[in-house]
């Protein structure tokens, strides 16, 4: 199978992937309260199967760990990226909360679209954490334009697990199961499918660049939440007390992010990729880094990179070192964080005011707002 089947079978329901994510389950009757204490998110009130996003900051409000999480009623499952050192993170900060952390090492992630049967397969094995991605879910605001449209509304990501020590046998039953369906099965978009797939993590990464979607190991260690769009669906901007809070409202109500999140059409006549870190210049300049790289079954080479909010919106020109070679590419940008810096939140507040600013005093007569 290539690329092109493994992620057109994902989309469709008729495929699964590896993620590279780990797991990590917190419990105890302090859990949810205390996640909340330490995370940008409000856990506290979530029904049993509930999803949401979490992001953990330092006292500058940059993204030490990102973490998406599901409540069973007893145990919070967390989806990461590094679940060792998040651990580790969590580990010094229990005091005297009534919480045990423990890493599950011996479970790997799996990552489908819906509908899917892998969906009624891995919920045998644990949750299933449902993305809310781009959904601005409560609490939360968005930092791209308002009228552009997002691709990642059609992004019906899910994550489960799987115990190491039966991946095979899950993977025949799956296979069992679809290969029930007939075969080949057209897609409506004209895609013929010769068989159910098991796909890469490469692969599960193409498809959530395409939708704009931050993970984890898109983070480095100047990341704010806002560069990344991100307060979509990991910040609550209605909770306080966590650390990082400050500079979360002071960016959103008062300033700019420094750095914006871009999508990057690359060049497609080479078959290099740019690898995480790679340079990002407009002309002479350095503006930026790209954080994620893949191949798409239809847009070809993507990208996801951060740069300087003012970096100019046109062409980029990609940089790296492959072995001793020096590697360039030409990268087409489409705007994901809005260069002006603004929130949907701030921008609500600077229209309200500059309609206040617009009222009539007293006396001056009547405003005409039609027009």
């Amino acid at each position: 199978m290539t690329f092109v089947d493994n992620q057109v079978a994902l989309r469709c329901g008729y495929g699964i992937a590896e993620t590279g994510l780990q797991v990590i389950t917190v419990s105890g009757s302090d859990a949810p309260s205390w996640l909340t204490t330490l995370s940008s998110q409000v856990l506290t009130g979530m029904a049993a199967g509930e999803s949401r996003e979490m992001l953990f900051l330092d006292a500058n409000g940059r993204v030490k760990f990102a973490a998406g999480i599901v409540w069973t009623g007893e145990v919070a499952w967390l989806f990461t990226a590094d679940a060792l050192a998040l651990a580790q993170f969590l580990e010094s900060m229990k005091f005297m909360s009534r919480v045990e952390v423990a890493v599950r090492a011996e479970l790997t992630v799996w990552g489908f679209f819906t509908p899917s049967l892998a969906e009624e397969v891995l919920a045998h094995f644990g949750p299933i954490w449902t993305d809310p991605w781009p959904g601005i879910t409560a609490g939360g605001t968005a930092y791209s334009p308002r009228s552009q449209a997002h691709p990642g509304q059609d992004y019906p990501a899910r994550l489960g697990v799987v115990p190491v020590e039966k991946t095979a046998a899950v993977r025949a039953q799956l296979l069992s199961e679809w290969e029930q369906l007939s075969w080949p099965r057209e897609t409506e978009d004209g895609y013929s499918l010769a068989a159910p797939v098991f796909a890469a993590a490469a692969d599960w990464r193409a498809l959530r660049i395409a939708a704009w979607r931050p993970y984890g190991t898109d983070i480095d260690p100047r990341t704010l939440p806002h560069e990344l769009d991100w307060l979509r669906t990991a910040v609550h901007l209605n909770k306080g007390c966590y650390c990082g809070q400050e500079t979360v409202a002071r960016i959103v109500n008062l300033g700019h992010p420094p750095r914006r999140a871009v999508f990057l059409h690359l060049d497609g006549s080479s078959s290099l990729l740019p690898p995480p870190g790679a340079k990002l210049y407009a002309g002479s300049r350095k503006v930026g880094t790209v954080q994620a790289s893949a191949n798409h079954f239809e847009d070809g080479p993507i990208a996801l990179g951060l740069v300087k909010r003012t970096a100019p919106t046109g062409q980029l020109t990609v940089c790296w070192k492959e072995g001793e070679e020096e590697q360039s590419l030409a990268a087409a940008v489409t705007v994901i964080t809005d260069p002006a810096g603004v929130s949907w939140q701030g921008q609500s507040r600077i229209d309200r005011k500059a309609f206040a600013d617009a009222s009539p005093r007293s006396g001056s007569g009547s405003l005409n707002i039609a027009g």
